[in-house]
């Protein structure tokens, strides 16, 4: 009988031990998956990495997600989706997330799902567009501020733009921006700035467009993921070319193409052909258009687009008309007559696309459907004219940079007053703080900064100022070296640590006298010293570290007992046309480099 109960104790034991594993390792997934969210989530107006999918997919697929994981997993992969031209499947996606009951109504998933619907909609000049971005704001207000702002932005440049004046639409913008500037949130900042760009753009003011784009575009740099970086720059291409600023549209292309390699998605090849394509239409270069459309077509399928779809017939045809093509231009012709009568055709109000569709017609000998268009062409260009010339518009932008001002002008008077209360307590302040500091404090900072054995910069010092070393100029390349004393250790022990002194006095010394003034000299750890030379020549930088490195080889120390001792030194160089904010991470790599190869060479 005792035998029996302590077998069933020890199945029961094993059983409990099994759910609390399971529990645990329940557990442990589910704080990965939202370790996981936590840590992809990105705003609005940027992109998802292209390396977190293959991990979000295998967490889509893990069957112990939660209904409200995989809700914020998918939406995170509509976002993926779209930045990647993936618009239909995104939106299929996203429109049956809003269905699921789990969806939780005021969560963010929620409130980014119905922004991301709106978006792919504004990309299909859809109108349904705008109910969709009124909803995003109204949930993203006060809790999401990347969404209330992109939705606020997409009403403000998609939406009612014909019943309110355009002075008054840029001063909302120019306001926002003025507020977001303050914040120096550089996301935001390039967001406002690109859109900008669309008002300048829809009114036909290409040229102020292309500024605010290429703002835009350098402020997000920094701090967008590339993918979103090329979607400004293509934007500014565009404005630029239909500025008819072609110099500038080449320039940033070929910026496109470098860009575009470390990206290389079939959207951004896509764009990067359409831009070439454009600008060949633009300039009359039809052969290299003809060979920049058959690379697009290869991207193209790949990605789901109907606008790009319809440049890429259009091109397309513009190259069949002038090879004589007639048969082409002819089928382009019908397909597109059956897109009118469906109201599908998203190229409608493109001036050059009708213009083009008149010279088709010529070409076809319908007479009749040319006059059509060409009727349609001239209003075009009237209404186009009439927006850029209209007094209201122009003089509500004058009105808008004078409040502008005005604003700038009111806000430094309340600052000056605020000052002029305390500024005599501040003078004191400062008279003291001054005294102070040339007295006491510079000679105490100083010392903070020098190593105390060989009067060199110590290793933090000299760390923080070649971390402020800027980026050379006129091909010239900024360098470092790191010199090794690799018998310190050895004169330490046989002579001791007076004479180990004496010889890293004795290396500094050296080391001051052979470099120039203005290069920056410390000392790293216990026999280490490191030298960086600022805007310089390559070679110059190279022949003056091999003459440090043999100034240190021809030096001899007497230790005191009547022997004498070689210094012996191994030397790593780094050159760059950059500057060297990372240089912790420089020296670690010469520190690896150095441990495989005693003299070393980083480039």
């Amino acid at each position: 009988m005792y035998v029996n109960n302590r077998k069933v104790f020890s199945n029961s034991a094993q059983v409990g031990l099994a759910i609390i594993l399971s529990l645990f390792h329940g557990l442990t997934l589910a704080n990965q998956f939202d370790d996981f969210i936590t840590n992809s989530k990105v705003a609005t107006y940027d992109c998802p990495s292209d390396d977190l999918i293959p991990q979000l997919d295998t967490f889509l697929a893990d069957p112990a997600i939660s209904p409200t994981q995989s809700i914020d997993l998918s939406v995170l992969k509509a976002h993926w989706l779209i930045c990647v031209g993936q618009y239909q499947p995104a939106h299929d996606l996203l429109t049956n997330l809003l269905n699921q009951p789990a969806m939780n109504k005021s969560s963010y998933s929620y409130a980014s799902a119905v922004y991301q619907i709106g978006f792919i909609l504004d990309v299909q000049e859809d109108p349904k567009r705008c109910n969709y971005f009124r909803q995003a704001e109204d949930l993203g207000r006060q809790q999401y501020k990347d969404i209330f702002l992109s939705a606020q932005l997409s009403q403000i440049t998609a939406c009612g733009q014909k019943d309110q004046d355009i002075g008054l639409t840029l001063g909302t913008l120019f306001a926002l921006l003025e507020a977001y500037v303050l914040t120096d949130d550089k996301q935001e900042v390039a967001h406002i700035h690109n859109s900008i760009g669309l008002l300048y753009g829809s009114i036909g003011q290409n040229v102020l467009a292309a500024e605010q784009y290429e703002k835009s575009y350098k402020i997000g740099l920094g701090v967008y993921e590339q993918k979103n970086q090329l979607a400004t720059l293509i934007s500014a291409i565009s404005a630029y070319v239909g500025s008819g600023d072609f110099e500038n549209s080449k320039r940033m292309i070929d910026e496109l193409e470098v860009a575009n390699k470390k990206v290389n998605t079939p959207l951004s090849n896509s764009w990067l052909h359409f831009a070439q394509s454009r600008y060949f239409y633009m300039t009359g270069d039809y052969a290299a258009m003809d060979a920049s459309l058959v690379k697009w077509s290869a991207f193209l399928t790949l990605v789901s687009d109907k606008q790009q779809d319809a440049l890429y017939a259009w091109y397309s045809t513009v190259v069949c008309l002038k090879n004589d093509d007639r048969a082409c231009v002819k089928k382009f012709i019908v397909e597109r007559a059956i897109e009118d009568e469906k109201n599908t055709s998203i190229l409608s109000n493109n001036k050059d696309y009708l213009r083009f569709l008149v010279e088709a017609n010529l070409y076809l000998g319908n007479i009749s459907a040319s006059k059509q268009f060409f009727a349609r062409y001239a209003d075009k260009l009237t209404i186009k004219l009439n927006q850029q010339q209209s007094s209201a518009q122009v003089l509500g932008v004058a009105n808008l940079y004078t409040k502008i001002n005005v604003l700038e002008a009111n806000i430094s008077k309340i600052q000056r007053q605020h000052i002029q209360n305390i500024v005599l307590v501040i003078l004191l302040l400062a008279g003291l703080i001054s005294l102070i500091y040339f007295t006491i404090g510079r000679n105490y900072l100083r010392k903070l900064a020098t190593d105390t054995l060989t009067g060199l910069r110590n290793e933090q010092s000299v760390i923080s100022e070649i971390k402020r070393v800027k980026p050379a100029i006129n091909g010239k390349i900024n360098a470092i070296a790191v010199f090794d004393v690799t018998n310190f250790t050895e004169v330490n022990s046989q002579f001791g640590y007076l004479t180990g002194d004496t010889l890293l006095k004795k290396v500094a010394r050296c080391l001051t006298q052979v470099t120039r003034e203005h290069d920056l000299l410390g000392r790293l750890g216990a026999d280490r010293f490191i030298v960086c030379l600022k805007d310089i020549d390559d070679d110059t930088a190279r022949v003056l570290f091999d003459r440090i490195q043999n100034s240190l080889t021809e030096m001899v120390l007497n230790t005191g007992s009547g022997e004498k001792v070689n210094v012996r030194s191994s030397m790593s160089m780094y050159l760059s046309a950059e500057g060297f904010q990372d240089v912790v991470q420089v020296l670690e790599d010469m520190r690896m480099s150095f441990s495989r190869n005693k003299t070393a060479t980083v480039i």
